[in-house]
């Protein structure tokens, strides 16, 4: 690999003046060194400004580029206009990476042909999590089964949803953009990087640290810009159901009626908005299938049918279940 190509890092920064050192110095470390390294400054009210020039000062490798708070979306949108590498990797300004997670990326799609390298990842609290030793365990999938690992257990969910912890050829990005507005743009488009890659290559290897702040906006108490993401669930039924990926296609729709039931509840008992609430009951008698399985085992078709003839009856439901359940602990006790 002497003829090393360029790698465009693209690095989101909005208020993370005591985090983002850590993070620029786990890229600029990199033993992939032919790197481009922008950091999309979106109008920080705390250093955070200061120290991105700092950084640029310091190596020729960085550009800052103002985004004047518009958003996350629209900082990756503008680190991807501005890249010329061959390849992007996006990185938090909050989180960190294994020195070796770049060029053992690169190095998984030059030998595979890959499109798409994914790594796995850690999450916690940890300010200095020491990575394990590189394993270079690989495995090769196809586009429809990243997709379907990202409708299983949570880690996979994160693993191959997140913009992170993934090296992309450019090339994928072509006419796909992160929606404006959105707190769960990866859920808006990662499916649709994915779809475009005739193969993607799996990095067995933890490459990336997902700090885990106790102020950042995902450990927030829940609130109406939370369900955004239900938007990008019905995307995704139509994205599956064009292609004709049925059992994707069955899995998107399972994954909303899920959800919806369970934000209904939410929408319910913390925000007490009925207005939300009855948007909520409207999309899902719009989508549910009387007689449906659900892959949920929580989701019985009795419980779906009685959420479509109205949601109270499952919240009797719910609270019939808890009151026999706390009384068989009572007498049991």
């Amino acid at each position: 690999m002497s003829d090393m190509e360029l790698v465009t890092v693209i690095i989101p920064v909005y208020n993370m003046e005591a985090y983002l050192p850590r993070c620029i110095q786990s890229i600029r470390t990199q033993s992939y060194d032919h790197l481009e390294i922008i950091l999309v400054e979106d109008g920080s009210s705390d250093g955070s400004l200061a120290l991105c020039r700092r950084f640029a000062e310091d190596d020729p490798r960085i550009q800052v580029l103002s985004n004047s708070g518009k958003g996350v979306s629209a900082a990756r949108n503008t680190g991807l206009q501005a890249a010329h590498g061959a390849y992007v990797f996006m990185a938090d300004s909050d989180d960190y990476v294994a020195s070796h997670a770049i060029l053992d990326l690169y190095a998984a799609i030059q030998e595979t042909g890959a499109d798409l390298a994914i790594g796995d990842f850690q999450k916690g609290r940890d300010a200095a999590y020491e990575f394990p030793p590189a394993t270079k365990k690989r495995a090769q999938i196809s586009a429809q089964e990243a997709l379907r690992r990202s409708y299983g257990e949570d880690h996979d969910r994160l693993r191959y949803i997140v913009p992170w912890c993934k090296l992309y050829k450019r090339g994928l990005f072509e006419q796909i953009w992160y929606p404006d507005g959105k707190i769960f743009e990866d859920i808006y488009t990662t499916h649709k990087l994915l779809a475009r890659c005739s193969s993607i290559v799996v990095v067995e290897d933890i490459l990336s640290y997902y700090f885990q702040r106790p102020d950042s906006l995902m450990n927030h108490s829940f609130h109406p810009k939370k369900l955004d993401y239900l938007g990008a669930l019905e995307e995704r039924i139509a994205f599956f159901q064009a292609r004709r990926w049925n059992e994707l296609e069955t899995m998107a729709y399972d994954d909303l009626l899920h959800a919806l039931v369970w934000e209904y509840s939410r929408a319910r008992d913390i925000l007490h908005d009925r207005q939300i609430m009855r948007r909520i009951w409207d999309t899902f008698r719009r989508y549910y299938r009387k007689g449906h399985v659900s892959r949920y085992p929580s989701d019985t078709k009795a419980l779906l049918r009685a959420f479509s003839i109205h949601p109270e009856l499952v919240v009797w439901y719910w609270r019939v279940r808890a009151k026999l359940s706390w009384q068989k602990k009572k007498e049991g006790s």
